[in-house]
């Protein structure tokens, strides 16, 4: 699928800032099942943009806006062509408990299994892990109905929550929306020694289905370390399986790690943020808007 993306971060100081500065997450990744075609970041007041990879392969654009100014626009644009991981009937099923013991120690997993700023293992979350996965062998047995169990009995809620929220108060309190999601799943996943990192991104739905949460806005969900199918993603904010609809920007061990803008700057005294994403179809032509 050939999907255009369209997304603009603005913000409002209510009095001028000085030496802003920033770093930004909003470029698409190169993996095995996302190519990327086009890739453009601007930003205004019009300063210069530096570029680099970021401990977790993300593409990072840094800069700099040393005047004095009240509004900050950043803007993404880009275009990928994506492609489904797994077709319904092939999905990564036989990896066993036991094999994903092997990885613990390998550099491909160590990082997604520690503690994080916002992910951490408890008893209590161990014990309900435990509890969800009942007599399951099968790691993407397990990893699917921690996502079902989320989707039933986690509450999608905006304003519930905040961006430092942490996977301990989202557990507890059932409520949240993609990011809290994402890192609640992360966070039982990792305490049954389940490799997890938290990915953002975006994805297209196409049918406007309104049971379909996040398509109008930035999102979130999990992939999982699934031995020799590699990372797979699992969506519980929807229970998808993630599929070529779905559009990576970023993955780190939790949301601190993939923030689409990060800085800090001079002045202000307070300021608004407006974001504005757009997602299209150039294969179909239909656009989902926020």
């Amino acid at each position: 699928m050939r999907l255009k993306v369209y997304h603009r971060t603005e913000y409002a100081y209510a009095n001028a800032v000085i030496n802003n500065s920033n770093e930004v997450r909003l470029s698409p990744k190169l993996t095995p099942y996302q190519e990327v075609e086009t890739n453009f970041i601007s930003v205004l007041p019009a300063t210069r943009l530096t570029r680099y990879t970021d401990l977790n392969f993300n593409r990072v654009h840094q800069f700099n806006i040393p005047q004095p100014h009240q509004q900050l626009t950043i803007d993404s644009r880009f275009t990928v062509k994506t492609k489904k991981p797994f077709e319904i009937d092939s999905l990564p099923y036989g990896y066993a408990h036991i094999e994903v013991k092997k990885c613990s120690q390998h550099d491909t997993c160590h990082t997604y299994l520690q503690d994080s700023s916002f992910v951490e293992k408890t008893p209590h979350i161990w014990r309900e892990a435990l509890d969800i996965q009942e007599n399951s062998t099968d790691v993407f047995q397990t990893c699917s109905a921690l996502m079902d169990f989320i989707y039933s009995d986690f509450t999608y809620a905006s304003g519930a929550t905040q961006v430092t929220t942490r996977a301990s108060e989202v557990i507890k309190g059932r409520i949240g929306v993609c990011q809290d999601f994402a890192h609640a799943m992360t966070a039982y996943c990792r305490s049954l020694g389940i490799p997890a990192r938290y990915v953002s991104g975006y994805f297209f739905d196409s049918t406007r289905d309104q049971n379909l949460r996040g398509s109008e806005a930035s999102h979130a969900w999990v992939e999982v370390y699934l031995g020799q199918h590699g990372w797979v993603g699992l969506d519980p904010t929807n229970r998808k399986v993630v599929d070529d609809t779905y559009v990576v920007l970023a993955y780190g061990r939790d949301y601190r790690d993939v923030a689409p803008v990060i800085g800090s700057y001079f002045g202000g005294g307070g300021s608004q943020l407006t974001i504005r994403v757009k997602v299209e179809s150039l294969e179909t032509n239909t656009a989902g808007v926020s």
